[in-house]
């Protein structure tokens, strides 16, 4: 019997093992005797039940020969940790070195999720989350601060990880619950955190005066650090030119977006905020000139330029992140309003690439409005 699987498993690795088999004609028996495992173990692994160690996948890959295909579905989960472990089994017992393993495991998911996208981890990251309920449900009066700090910062990424779903429900659900945990932390950075998060929300809504309202109230607090101030800038000015308000509005929400993003070079930045690079705000930038491009051919140079330096910018491990193909379609979109419709071909067919290899609803439904909107023929 295999040792109990701490890994994080792409959905598609039951189906795609069947696939393997089948290929080389191996009957369940052939295969598990191949591995030296059960063929109790193959069948339950073909059918879902159970998921296996990255050794177990690695020894299937060589069996079948699927030159590193399944291996690569099948990643070991970050660690929380003794430490943790004792505390899900004895809640009452709660500590702040609980608080900060629960802390580490969620920085190790963070970035999990940017090398991976978030169809993988959503369910680990919600058990957790009951974890975390429970803990703080439980915790002595004294130690609750540590823990409701900390289960903010859960609570906003499942909130973040279902918007990338395109789950608006679930999403609603986790902000609400984050906004809730951070004000009690009395968290101010979390608290804007959250409230941008569900201006992007309300972005993908099309409901665009309360995108606005909530990203100028972000950015407004000047106790809130400069790189989410930045952020939320960004943000404003976004909804501003796709609700298509006054220019001069844009170009002084961007102006005041490039200022606090110069300051967040030289401040320390959260937990949350470590994807507020320069190449981020590059794009955020860029996607505001995409859509002023539309109408400006200037605008749309602007935003070209802005758009290909930051997605070139992007470290390898998150090249194929779902976020990275969201910025990819806005890159079509200015390369097609720029007449340039067989590179917005390439560009949007790598983002359907990101789409079906994260299993991302969200992301594959962008890539086919902007097929339509921009009237391209048949991607490359």
């Amino acid at each position: 019997m295999p040792p109990r699987a701490t890994t994080i498993v792409d959905p598609c690795f039951a189906a795609e093992l069947r696939r393997f088999r089948a290929a080389r004609g191996w009957s369940l028996r052939q295969l598990a005797a191949a591995v030296n495992h059960g063929k109790s173990l193959i069948h339950q692994l073909e059918a879902g039940q159970t998921r296996p160690t990255a050794e177990v996948a690695v020894r299937l890959d060589d069996a079948l020969e699927a030159e590193g295909a399944l291996a690569a579905l099948v990643i070991e989960a970050p660690d929380g940790g003794d430490r943790l472990a004792y505390a899900a089994a004895h809640p009452r017992r709660v500590d702040p070195a609980a608080a900060d393993a629960l802390a580490g495991l969620l920085a190790g998911y963070r970035r999990l999720e940017d090398a991976i996208g978030s169809g993988p981890i959503m369910g680990p990251v919600r058990a957790h989350l009951d974890t975390v309920t429970v803990l703080l449900r439980e915790a002595p009066h004294d130690v609750r601060p540590d823990i409701v700090e900390v289960a903010g910062q859960w609570a906003q990424f499942a909130g973040w990880l279902s918007i990338a779903r395109g789950d608006d429900r679930a999403a609603a659900r986790w902000n609400a619950r984050a906004l809730q945990w951070a004000i009690e932390a009395a968290n101010t950075n979390l608290v804007a955190t959250v409230r941008s998060f569900q201006g992007h929300q309300a972005e993908l809504r099309h409901d665009l005066p309360t995108m606005i309202e909530l990203s100028r109230e972000s950015r407004s607090n000047q106790a809130v650090n400069s790189g989410l101030r930045a952020y939320c800038a960004g943000q404003e000015a976004r909804g501003l030119a796709m609700a298509r308000g006054a220019t001069a509005d844009v170009l002084a929400c961007l102006s005041e977006a490039s200022d606090l993003s110069a300051q967040a070079a030289e401040e320390p930045v959260s937990p949350w905020g470590y994807w507020y690079t320069a190449s981020f705000f590059a794009v955020q930038r860029g996607i505001v000139w995409r859509y002023l491009g539309a109408a400006d051919g200037r605008a749309n140079d602007r935003a070209l330029e802005l758009l290909t330096a930051g997605v070139a910018g992007v470290s390898e491990e998150a090249s194929g992140a779902e976020w990275q193909g969201r910025n990819l379609v806005h890159l079509a979109v200015a390369q097609a309003q720029g007449g340039d419709a067989a590179t917005a071909r390439e560009t949007l067919a790598a983002a359907d690439t990101i789409a079906l290899a994260t299993a991302s609803r969200e992301l594959a439904r962008q890539v086919t409005d902007a097929v339509h909107h921009l009237r391209l023929s048949a991607m490359p």
